[in-house]
């Protein structure tokens, strides 16, 4: 439980059903702007309260630091824009919750993201919540299939006003802002500066560089860019350009016209499979969380997939996740690593 109106709405509607709760939060950051601050982790205790059932706190914030953010610095500092959200879903929250569950011998863990889990062709399967302005699946696709059977959204066939309504009849919580997407940024702090706090960096910026050539020295470092960019280059080259490329060895950013932006084929690593998929078939890809999943070819080859859309996309950015859907369903998912020509 966050403290938020999703998780402490699903904690309620498991109640009405007669379920035997108990409210578990992470601690995971000391500065944390949501869902793991102090301020979150009392409110998620008030609503346990006032739900009548027991909550934990669990202090994860080793754990936190290791796993998701010394890895969201070293993937910026290598050229990528990664999702550190996915990464504590995967190594942190739920793995945290379910070894919870087996200790205080329960049958199932249950949090209130927007998305819902069923059983198709006798194995457990991850799909898109009802409310498709709120659905987030994508954000669990890094789960692992055995964790599944485990796991249920109680909010996956709702929509987030009906939540709001719960909430503001049953008094759970105050009022309060929807959270904003990483949690360990502080207020309108961005994620360079973030980085800069948190290891600074005193090396070169970088160059920005258009036709091959050098045109200007970075205002900022290299890991401040990324693909697809168009605003806030300082630059002015009498048509719109846009971030192409990162060399993050060589600290180069390149700019070009909107079509290089788009591409055809790009590789992801790590590929984790939820559900059967064979080594090539048609899917459709998500390349992030606001892109509407397009069609496209995969080709697997163990660990990794090469992805070939029907039609380019904009801004195929490494670090970012791509989900696969297949059947309506999340078939697989992989981290982007790199482009093919296409």
């Amino acid at each position: 439980m966050s403290g938020g109106a999703d998780s402490t709405a699903a904690a309620w509607l498991l109640k009405q059903k007669g379920h035997e709760l108990t409210g578990i939060t992470l601690s995971l950051w000391d500065e944390a702007s949501r869902c793991c601050n102090i301020e979150d982790i009392m409110d998620a205790k008030a609503a346990c309260a006032k739900l009548g059932i027991r909550h934990y706190t669990l202090n994860l914030k080793t754990e936190f630091r290791e796993k998701v953010v010394e890895p969201f610095i070293d993937s910026y500092f290598s050229g990528e824009t990664p999702n550190p959200c996915v990464l504590c879903n995967e190594e942190i929250k739920f793995a945290a919750l379910i070894k919870k569950m087996k200790e205080l011998s329960y049958d199932k863990v249950a949090t209130g993201h927007y998305a819902r889990t069923a059983k198709k062709s006798g194995q457990f399967v991850l799909k898109a919540g009802k409310d498709k302005t709120k659905t987030q699946e994508y954000f669990l696709a890094r789960l692992k299939k055995e964790e599944l059977k485990n796991i249920i959204f109680p909010l996956g066939n709702m929509e987030k006003k009906e939540i709001k309504e719960i909430i503001k009849k049953q008094g759970l919580l105050r009022e309060k802002p929807e959270s904003q997407e990483v949690c360990f940024l502080s207020g309108n702090e961005t994620p360079f500066d973030f980085i800069k706090r948190q290891r600074g960096y005193s090396g070169e910026p970088g160059g920005l560089y258009l036709n091959g050539k050098k045109i200007k020295t970075l205002d900022t470092p290299y890991f401040n860019y990324t693909i697809g960019q168009r605003k806030g280059l300082n630059y002015s080259a009498g048509k719109p350009v846009y971030v192409v490329k990162i060399d993050a060895d060589e600290k180069k950013v390149f700019l070009g016209e909107k079509e290089e932006t788009f591409s055809r084929e790009f590789s992801v690593k790590d590929l984790n499979v939820l559900y059967g998929t064979g080594s090539e078939f048609k899917a459709a890809v998500k390349i992030r969380y606001l892109h509407k999943a397009a069609p496209a070819t995969v080709k697997i080859s163990g660990n990794n997939a090469l992805i070939v859309f029907s039609k380019p996309q904009f801004a195929v950015t490494p670090g970012q996740l791509a989900v696969i859907y297949r059947g309506g369903c999340v078939a697989a998912s992989g981290f982007i690593s790199g482009e093919k020509a296409g």
